[in-house]
């Protein structure tokens, strides 16, 4: 330019790529927290990997102690993070203590499940709570309103625990529908894999699918009070219409951003659903390690726990700021 200051163009670019930069550098210091965090908790509960092995007759205390020196567990907790740390940037996970098979294979033979459930609840939730929150928000002064927004908070305040229990009881045990609990890999037979997992979905979508309208309803009727609504509203628009062409439209992206991070924490913490129905994911698998002290897998779990957190909210993140302009004008609100 003649002045020599940059273009509008070019200072945008500059803005967003601060930006992106700022996400990716924050999302790897929330990365290295999560699994210094784990790392940490796993070893403030009482015991260890050789617990288990010291109520076997004839296992002497020097015995213990030599299998802890051997595992690394006698050295400062730092340095056996940063040991561990180093080797999970290998690509090495460590080794089970009590299967011998490495926790990178025990962790992928049951990642499949688990995402499955995850996804499908995911899924079903927003199939369901997107049109609901829309009929709410169109009749929210109506009975059938009011009646969508108790069912929501119903549906969060109800425990998966006992939600399942009530699911398993009438279509499987009264009118014997589906499978009570199990699990079956979907390449191996799809049918029955979809049938066994149709409680379990439904088990967590309910409580997902309630906090999505919840949100979602609270986004709309926020929105129905802006000037923009009243002003098509008097235009003769119907408020149905009002709501689905312009409200939801506006409310898509901070739901988008709340989808992201229920689905990430989603993946950790479907360990009571995958409990109850004999599911075979990582749930499941946290729970017998934690039982057994066994750190490599719970540690490996936790890893890639914290690293689909992380990846979520950064590709969340990422699109927030391709669909919204202003954040590509502003960045993060600095100047």
């Amino acid at each position: 330019m003649a002045d020599g200051r940059p273009d509008r163009d070019t200072r945008k670019s500059r803005t967003a790529t601060r930006a992106v930069v700022r996400r990716i550098r924050d999302s790897l210091v929330v990365l290295l927290m999560g699994t210094a965090v784990v790392f940490v908790a796993v070893r403030v509960i009482p015991g260890d990997p050789t617990t288990i092995r010291a109520t076997q007759p004839g296992v002497t205390e020097a015995q213990l102690a030599a299998e802890r020196a051997r595992l690394g567990l006698d050295r400062p907790i730092v340095v056996q993070y940063l040991d561990w740390l180093g080797d999970a940037l290998r690509g090495d996970l460590g080794t089970s203590y009590f299967s011998g098979y490495d926790s990178t294979f025990l962790i992928g033979e049951r990642l499949g499940a688990s995402v499955q459930l995850v996804i499908g609840s995911v899924v079903l939730a927003l199939l369901v709570s997107i049109p609901l929150a829309v009929v709410s928000v169109v009749r929210h002064r109506s009975v059938v309103g009011r009646a969508l927004t108790v069912g929501a908070s119903a549906g969060i305040a109800v425990p998966p625990f006992w939600l399942g229990v009530l699911l398993i009881g009438i279509f499987s045990t009264w009118l014997g529908w589906f499978p009570t609990r199990g699990y079956v890999s979907i390449t191996e037979q799809p049918i029955e894999n979809l049938r066994l997992s149709v409680l379990p979905t439904v088990t967590l979508s309910t409580m997902v699918g309630s906090m999505f309208f919840r949100f979602l309803r609270s986004s709309l009727l926020e929105s129905i009070d802006q000037d923009y609504i009243r002003t098509v509203r008097g235009k003769g628009l119907p408020m149905r219409t009002a709501v689905i062409r312009h409200a939801l439209p506006n409310s898509i992206l901070p739901m988008l951003t709340f989808v992201g991070l229920m689905t990430a924490s989603l993946l950790g913490g479907v360990v009571v659903v995958e409990y109850l129905f004999g599911w075979r994911g990582i749930g499941a698998l946290i729970v017998d390690s934690l039982s057994k002290r066994d750190y490599a897998v719970v540690q490996g779990i936790g890893l890639l726990t914290a690293v689909a957190f992380v990846l979520t909210t950064l590709v969340v993140d990422l699109m927030a700021f391709v669909i919204d302009p202003r954040l590509r004008r502003g960045g993060d609100g600095d100047t």
